[in-house]
């Protein structure tokens, strides 16, 4: 009897030790979406009407599933900037599942605008479903600021070049003339 009794606590004293061991290496993860990419490029600029020139934009946004689990359905969407509008764009593809260690480019073709100067995108990303409740791992923003330049031509101070070269000739005939 009392060694079916040292043999039962030395057992759970084995699976003690096993269990503080291994449990923090066999935890499952879930799924853990992240922003890895957003890029704009400017794709066309419409001839000016007036003082407003319209400048069409290409959007991509690369998503990253992080976790060992699949995603909900997921949606990103682009608040637009302009005053006045407030509408939600939403990124190609419309829905989408990642896998565990998946990447994915969403892509927004086509985005008008007549803004100038620091433009700050608000893109988003949240679960599809209204019933999948939101997270951490399965949402969240990225605020891009777009620089549309309003650029006038820089040019350089006249006479600038001019002088730097007077001064490179005066050295030369110094130096030639030293050596006389």
């Amino acid at each position: 009897m009392k060694c079916k009794t040292i043999l039962t606590y030395l057992l759970l004293l084995v699976n003690l030790t096993v269990f503080l061991f291994f449990s923090p290496l066999c935890t499952a993860q879930d799924a853990n979406i992240i922003f890895k990419d957003v890029a704009v490029q400017l794709t066309q600029t419409r001839p000016p009407v007036g003082t407003t020139t319209i400048r069409e934009y290409r959007i991509t946004a690369v998503l990253h599933n992080t976790g060992d689990r699949d995603s909900v359905n997921i949606t990103i969407k682009l608040r637009d900037p302009q005053p006045g509008l407030n509408a939600t764009l939403i990124f190609q593809p419309e829905s989408y599942s990642l896998g565990p260690n998946e990447e994915k480019t969403f892509v927004f073709e086509n985005w008008p605008t007549s803004l100038s100067g620091d433009v700050l995108l608000n893109i988003s990303f949240k679960p599809t479903s209204p019933n999948v409740l939101e997270t951490e791992s399965n949402s969240g923003f990225y605020l891009y600021t777009l620089h549309i330049g309003t650029d006038t031509p820089k040019t350089s101070t006249p006479g600038f070049e001019v002088l730097a070269v007077l001064i490179a000739i005066l050295a030369f005939l110094f130096t030639k003339q030293m050596r006389k």
